[in-house]
């Protein structure tokens, strides 16, 4: 965990604890349907943490879920995330999430306006 500090014009950052990956049981994201930053991770106790952000809070889980797969190898349980979200194959996958969540829901919308307009026999 680093701590943010601004001293004047000068930005600083202090590591504030340090976590071993291989100590990582799983990572909670509380609310896999809501835009929420906070998510916990469960060492040998449970860490509550906040995040920028929710894109955030998935680029992280999903860098840990990354690291554990190329070095690890071990069951790393990543609950109360949405999958899309998670997965790099995906196509809503990207640094720039706003976008891509505003596609997803024209996408969405203009199946419901098709769906809306065909007659119904």
């Amino acid at each position: 965990v680093v701590k943010h500090l601004r001293v004047d014009r000068e930005e600083k950052y202090e590591i504030v604890e340090k976590w071993f990956l291989k100590d990582l049981d799983m990572i909670d994201g509380k609310e896999a349907d809501t835009d929420n930053p906070y998510f916990d991770m469960h060492f040998h106790k449970v860490y509550s943490l906040e995040a920028y952000s929710c894109a955030s809070k998935y680029t992280f889980a999903r860098t840990l879920n990354k690291l554990n797969e190329m070095y690890l190898k071990k069951d790393l349980k990543i609950v109360n995330f949405d999958d899309t979200y998670l997965n790099d194959d995906s196509i809503w996958s990207s640094n720039n999430r706003d976008c891509l969540v505003l596609m997803r829901i024209c996408f969405y919308a203009s199946n419901l306006l098709c769906l809306s307009l065909c007659p119904l026999s």
